[in-house]
Order: structure tokens, then C-alpha cells, then sequence
């Protein structure tokens, strides 16, 4: 049974799909971070087991998914045969491809700025100049200075607050969101919808789909100040 008979349903239940990777990555290292994690495809709501060989891919992972056009992410998706500007031949396999809502793919390099050398960004360069367009629309770089470590922990807690769905939730603050005006703290809103802390994992959610606006900067907690987006 392939990744994706393993989405089959079975019972009426949908199951995860698992990792389409084309390359597997050893989990055991001495060196680095590595292992698995699982983020939500905005097309099906489907949930996809990611493998990850870094502390920095598995946040540029759960950074990506919780962009607001993201769609899609396959990590390990394919190699690029390429030929650098000194005619020497070489092969990159990218870390990661992005599927975004208007439909571009981009495929993703991710590295430790401290570790982004003269030489890798030639690489680089020559990567994308033999990127096959079937393949991908364009290739980017992706370092820890793209993003803060706040941006990083709010991108976490949003993942591990939205596994599971809670309709009841998110229809509580909905309504809260119609009845209030101006700014206010996450915790007082959470407390409005009267489901504790079950509102205030709606509203981090609704922070992240658009639904409110986070005026405090920073990490996002109880005390952050929101107020909710036009309609």
C-alpha cells in the first residue's frame, strides 16, 4: 500500500496521508534535530505527516503552513541536475515545495544563515536557472533571519491549537466577534464566548485566519491586545 492509499477511507474515516517524500532522511543524529511533524492541506483539510532533518526546517515548515494563501507543502519533493558557472555538474535536492492558492509552487532551500556561504548562493543561482517550470515557479532561500523567534513560537502554538477541529468554538467567538467594537484582550474574549480555554484557542486560530487583528506585538498570549477585522 502506497502514501496515498493510506488516505483512503476506511470506516467513514479519513485517514492522514503520510510523507511524500521523495527522499528519506535518517532520524537518528548526533548533530541535529530531525523527526516528524504534521500540518493541515488548506485545499482538503487533509493532515500530512512532514519529516524534518533540522530545528530550522521543521519551523520553516510550520511557518509555511500557516501562511494565508499556503495551500500544499511537500518536503523533499525532487532533485535538480544543474551546471554551475564554472561548467561544473552537480545535483541539489530541494528541501521543500510550497503550494500556495494562486497556484505557484515554490521550492524552498533552507539554511542557517551563518552557513550561507559565497559559494552555496552560486549554487543556488544555478539551481534555479535549470529549474524545470513543471516542476516549480521559482526557488527560494529560507534562513533563521527571515523570522523572529516570536513569529516562530506564535506559528507552533497556532499548529498544535488547531489538530483537532472545535466547531463550537469557533462558532462562539464568531458571534462574540459581532458584539464587540475597539480592542480588547484575548482573554477577556475568550471568556465572552464562555468555553474558557477552548475560546482562547479559537481566537489564536481566528488571529491566524485573518478574523482578528493582533496589536500587540510579539509572542501572542493571554494578555495580547486584538480587535476584530472588518468584514
Amino acid at each position: 500500500m502506497d502514501a496515498n492509499q493510506c488516505a483512503e477511507k476506511i470506516s467513514g474515516v479519513t485517514l492522514p496521508l503520510m510523507s511524500r517524500a521523495t527522499r528519506k532522511v535518517a532520524m537518528r543524529s548526533r548533530f541535529s534535530c530531525r523527526g516528524w511533524t504534521w500540518i493541515t492541506r488548506k485545499s482538503d483539510g487533509r493532515r500530512i505527516r512532514v519529516q524534518f532533518e533540522s530545528l530550522l526546517e521543521l519551523l520553516t515548515i510550520q511557518m509555511t503552513a500557516t501562511l494565508a494563501n499556503f495551500v500544499d507543502l511537500i518536503e523533499q519533493p525532487f532533485e535538480v541536475p544543474f551546471v554551475d558557472a564554472m561548467g561544473k555538474s552537480g545535483k541539489h535536492h530541494v528541501d521543500m515545495l510550497a503550494i500556495l492558492e494562486d497556484g505557484r509552487k515554490l521550492a524552498i532551500a533552507v539554511k542557517p544563515a551563518e552557513r550561507v556561504t559565497a559559494k552555496f548562493r552560486e549554487t543556488l543561482a544555478a539551481v534555479k536557472r535549470h529549474l524545470p517550470d513543471e516542476l516549480a515557479d521559482d526557488l527560494i532561500l529560507i534562513t533563521d533571519q527571515d523570522f523572529t523567534r516570536a513569529q516562530a513560537q506564535n506559528a507552533l502554538r497556532y499548529v498544535e491549537f488547531s489538530k483537532h477541529l472545535d466547531r463550537e468554538a469557533d462558532n462562539a467567538l464568531e458571534r462574540v466577534l459581532g458584539s464587540i467594537h475597539g480592542i480588547i484582550k484575548m482573554n477577556d474574549l475568550a471568556r465572552l464566548t464562555g468555553l474558557a480555554g477552548r475560546g482562547y484557542r479559537a481566537a489564536f486560530r481566528a488571529a491566524f485566519h485573518g478574523q482578528l487583528q493582533v496589536i500587540s506585538e510579539g509572542i501572542i498570549s493571554q494578555n495580547s491586545l486584538v480587535k476584530a477585522r472588518a468584514a
